[in-house]
């Protein structure tokens, strides 16, 4: 790839299409390498007026510069590689201290509070998850080697166990009302469970282990750990009996259906087949994508799991984060077992700090603003308004020739496109192009369907034909993998394994709608007895909550991001998103209702929800029922308005945001079984000039997240020009 033919300048042209997360990282660290401005020109074309992809973000000026977004985003502690890049961004980006988002510190703040929702007799019960803070930094430049992981997972498992029987005391008494005669064998439970935990050994495990990770091939470290993972096997098959045993005939129902007990047991269980499995299927050298033949459930099955493993609210909750249902069907769950396995174990085992992290604005504000004002200081020329509609290779298949560029747009008097604006002294991206800049912005403004639709109704206003040779010698295709057929049928027909890619490779839409409301989070919480529901002091992400909208997070840290009159601010804010079921084929361009009927639907989905649900998370979002028999409503004037008289109520939802992402460049990346290897590294698309940088890729993580689209846009650019060497954890679990 780095001979490719040069322009006569002796720079060679590249063209990035796309500004999603692994375009942007590509042309970054093309921009990263010592004298790059003497080896490379790089041009972004882009479709529209942002940057972001799917995750874009924008600020709607007419509601107060609120961020509207894709949907929920989290960075989680792991994500090495993303928040190596991030942080080399806002180094470069030096913004002033004391402006809003100075530092990438400044930009993510870390987040403890995790609810997981478990529905028991028709009401929800909530865990709450805080998980530790572990040593380093995300992105410091290491990924905590497979052993190690591994012996945190153990380290965790081993806490649970030892902490269960006092769990299962504090639980007695406190929520099944046990005294006396009946707090006495929950006691004698416990000293029966501590014994039984320290007969297992945990440190015998676990330094065998440790040893491992020194010395891969320690065969006598090898046959400690098989003597204690079956130790450990007898005490997880004996614990739930024991429990049972003792304490059903004092319960009323089946002891696993107790919340409480059941993601005790579940845990468990959970974490001792997940490392049956990694120890008996010899990950550490065979590596995760041999179990892809399997979904994760499947594979847990194969080593014996029960049903308190593979019904567990903390396995649901792993698919439901990434979306993992085959044609976005809760009846299709799909996840394949060794990217799954991979993704638990990095996200358990290899985090830094903090186990997840909170963006403090918009993923525009916060990610795809610094990316831009970086790379166009740099000197990254910037193509908004224009869409790739062809891609045209060569008649022998080896490079790709001609590139058909769409122009959506033109600007007035021929200048460049500014695309950001302040809000509170933050560069942020609008949610809607600025009409003011372009030739064409009064009749734009008129349109139902905008830029970023596929279905638009709006006609290029030109076009321009990019030779190879003249206007480009290297393509980086930054594309989701959705759009591909759209424009790329040719270049699919020449290269079978790209076509099998676009085949297996599955994608589903998704929604999300984000709602903002008059009281503030701790009255909402209030119940209508008056009774203050528990609240740690940090906003939380609820996960396994109800379908569709399976994911909640209090999103009430960005008020004082967004730009309300000082007397008149929302009291919070909460986003909601899960996935969406789409039927195939995709429709044809010129059916310009299918957008509008899958926002329509969005609506009303997602106000559904609300009656329906969210009393169990906010009480205080509901008024009592009238006459005092009826059931209690869902009082919509809870909800923000300009206009607090608007008439009906449910009115107020019309003000809030919702969408249906539904566009093919918009669709989530599956990782179903039997798919991983379909998936190419960004290096093999079989032409001479062009790699390809997203989550659809081949990383080493195989599955739709930030990290993975990072990956491949920095794999994309050591195609191009060697660097960077390291990409942390492509290989795991080699070092």
């Amino acid at each position: 790839m780095a001979d490719a033919p040069q322009t006569p300048d002796k720079r060679q042209k590249v063209a990035v299409i796309g500004g999603g997360v692994g375009a942007m990282t590509a042309a970054f660290e093309l921009t990263e390498q010592p004298g790059w401005q003497d080896r490379y020109e790089i041009t972004v074309y882009q479709l529209g007026w942002r940057l972001g992809g799917k995750g874009a973000s924008g600020r709607n000026h007419d509601k107060g510069d609120r961020i509207e977004e894709h949907g929920l985003h989290l960075w989680f502690g792991y994500y090495e590689n993303a928040f190596n890049v991030i942080q080399r961004v806002y180094a470069a980006l030096d913004r002033k201290p004391g402006t809003p988002l100075s530092t990438w510190r400044d930009a993510f703040k870390p987040h403890d509070l995790f609810v997981l929702m478990q529905f028991y007799k028709a009401q929800w019960a909530q865990w709450r998850l805080s998980p530790p803070h572990m040593p380093g930094v995300p992105g410091d430049g290491s990924v905590p080697p497979f052993w190690h992981a591994v012996d945190r997972l153990l380290e965790l498992l081993h806490i649970h166990t030892i902490a269960l029987p006092g769990e299962i005391h504090d639980a007695a008494r406190s929520r099944l009302g046990c005294m006396g005669m009946v707090l006495r064998p929950v006691e004698a439970l416990g000293v029966h469970l501590i014994k039984d935990a320290e007969a297992i050994d945990f440190q015998t495990i676990r330094s065998a282990v440790q040893r491992l990770g020194e010395t891969p091939d320690d065969d006598a470290a090898h046959g400690l750990m098989h003597d204690a993972l079956a130790r450990l096997e007898r005490y997880v098959e004996q614990i739930g009996g024991a429990i049972k045993a003792r304490l059903d005939a004092m319960i009323e129902n089946d002891i696993e259906a107790v919340p409480f007990l059941r993601r005790a047991l579940s845990l468990i269980e959970l974490g001792y087949y997940m490392l049956k499995g990694i120890i008996v299927d010899d990950v550490a050298r065979k590596g995760f994508d041999q179990l892809d033949h399997l979904d994760l459930r499947e594979w847990l099955a194969s080593h014996g799991a029960q049903s308190g493993a593979l019904d567990s609210d903390t396995l649901r909750v792993a698919y439901e984060s990434i979306f993992a249902f085959s044609r976005g069907s809760y009846q299709r769950p799909d996840l394949a077992a060794g990217t799954g396995l991979r993704g638990l174990l990095r996200l358990s085992g290899t985090y830094k700090e903090a186990f997840a992290w909170k963006m403090q604005a918009g993923m525009g504000d916060t990610i795809f603003g610094p990316f831009y004002e970086v790379l166009a200081a740099r000197g990254v020329n910037f193509q908004f308004f224009s869409p790739l509609r062809k891609i045209v290779p060569s008649a022998d298949g080896k490079t790709i020739e001609r590139l058909e560029i769409g122009r959506q747009a033109t600007v007035k008097g021929g200048a460049s496109y500014q695309p950001l604006y302040d809000v509170k002294g933050l560069p942020c991206w609008p949610s809607e192009p600025f009409y003011d800049q372009l030739d064409q912005g009064e009749a734009l403004k008129q349109q139902p369907l905008g830029l970023e639709s596929y279905w638009t109704v709006w006609k290029d206003v030109g076009s321009t034909t990019l030779q190879r040779g003249v206007d480009f010698d290297i393509v980086v295709l930054g594309t989701s993998i959705g759009p591909i057929p759209t424009f790329g049928q040719d270049m699919l027909n020449q290269k079978p394994a790209l076509q099998t890619m676009v085949d297996k490779v599955e994608r589903i839409g998704t929604q999300a709608f984000q709602i903002w409301t008059r009281p503030d989070d701790k009255s909402l919480r209030h119940a209508h007895d008056g009774e203050q529901v528990q609240k740690a002091g940090v906003q939380p992400v609820y996960g396994g909550f109800a379908q569709p909208h399976n994911t909640v997070a209090d999103m009430s840290h960005l008020i004082d991001r967004e730009n309300w009159p000082a007397d008149k601010q929302p009291g919070a804010i909460y986003y909601f998103c899960g996935p969406l079921a789409l039927k195939d084929p995709l429709p044809p361009r010129d059916d310009f209702f299918h957008p509008v009927f899958q926002d329509a639907a969005a609506n009303v989905r997602a106000s559904e929800w609300m009656r329906s649900n969210i009393q169990f998370l906010l009480p205080g979002t509901m008024f009592a029922g009238y006459p005092e028999s009826f059931p209690d409503t869902l009082n919509f004037r809870i909800l923000y308005d300009t206009d607090e008289n608007r008439i009906p109520a449910v009115a107020h939802f019309d003000q809030q945001f919702w969408r249906a992402n539904v566009d093919p460049s918009e669709l989530y990346v599956l990782s179903c079984k039997g798919t991983t290897q379909y998936r190419l590294h960004s290096a093999d698309t079989g032409y001479d000039n062009m790699v390809m940088a997203g989550d659809w890729t081949r990383t080493g993580l195989n599955y739709g997240c930030v990290e993975a689209a990072v990956m491949s846009g920095m794999e994309a650019s050591r195609a191009i020009s060697g660097a960077p060497k390291m990409i942390f954890g492509e290989n795991f679990p080699l070092p």
